[in-house]
């Protein structure tokens, strides 16, 4: 019966605003039903390409289309030459400023490909201080594939006048100007070997974890919200309802207030419907109290 009372003209449009709150609850929640489902789907293609095979660039060149190498490792043997080495400036790790090194990585047939090896600190950003991290001799090197980081805006990648050693990000037509040997279409993001201790510098990043985000649980909270609008809504209306019903079973009842406030009290109506008293001086100077029939018949005589 109340359920029926939220369409009635007196609370339709409080209704029509409740209704398109718990619709609009209803469709975050299926938002983010989906956003989860495109989550785990996306995980378990990082989970199924890191466990592919490196592809190994001595075997055979990057292709153009870098898609079906993304997160999936990369490696390669041959040697950093670090005599062309370049580095990323204003590059910050936990608040600390400092440089990302990129060493190109020589493979065989005179091509290499450039190798962000990590992070270190402002105060080894010298090209004096390179060399005191340098890879071990026989190293192996293995990372993820990167797209080349075109300039910004849409403007085209311009190689320098000179060689410079300070980058602000790894354009690869940029770079290669001024490089010796032809670099590849992409570069390589360093992972950290097993057991490699996470401050041995350069620090290079972890693999990103696989963790399906918040969004089954924001979903079951948006299904709430609306579960909580209509409920309370309804609940809301009963409520008045009752109240209204109530009022027009006992029109007595708002009112009693008033007349209770200007109903006579007991003592007022002793003092009503007493005798009205005259003060009549006796000869001896005492008053003497007459009534009204008194009065009268003192008036005729």
């Amino acid at each position: 019966m109340y359920i029926l009372k939220i369409f009635s003209k007196k609370w339709i449009f409080f209704t029509i605003f409740i209704v398109l709150s718990m619709a609009m609850f209803v469709w975050l929640g299926f938002w983010q039903l989906d956003r989860h489902a495109q989550k785990r789907s996306y995980n378990a293609l990082l989970a199924e390409r890191w466990q592919q095979t490196p592809f190994d660039l001595n075997q055979e060149s990057l292709p153009e289309n870098l898609d079906a190498l993304e997160y999936r490792r990369v490696t390669g043997e041959g040697a950093f030459d670090y005599a062309h080495q370049i580095v990323l400036k204003s590059q910050v790790y936990r608040d600390a400023p400092g440089i990302v090194l990129v060493t190109p990585f020589v493979l065989e047939d005179n091509r290499a490909v450039l190798v962000a090896r990590g992070w270190v600190p402002s105060e080894l950003s010298a090209p004096q201080s390179w060399p005191a991290v340098e890879e071990p001799a026989g190293a192996p090197m293995i990372g993820l594939i990167r797209p080349s980081q075109a300039p910004p805006n849409g403007q085209l990648s311009t190689p320098p006048a000179a060689p410079q050693t300070e980058w602000y990000r790894i354009d690869i037509p940029a770079i290669q100007a001024q490089m010796p040997y032809s670099l590849e279409t992409a570069w390589i993001q360093q992972l950290p070997e097993p057991a490699r201790p996470l401050d041995r510098l350069p620090v290079r990043e972890e693999p990103m974890a696989l963790d399906e985000g918040n969004h089954l649980g924001d979903a079951v909270q948006g299904f709430s919200f609306a579960i909580i609008a209509g409920f309370g809504y309804i609940m809301f209306v009963r409520f008045r309802e009752r109240q209204a019903a109530l009022g027009l079973r006992n029109p007595d009842a708002a009112t009693m207030g008033a007349e209770a406030t200007l109903a006579p009290t007991p003592g007022d109506e002793a003092v009503s419907d007493a005798p009205l008293l005259d003060a009549d001086p006796m000869p001896n100077g005492d008053v003497r109290a007459t009534t009204e029939d008194e009065a009268v018949a003192t008036l005729h005589q």
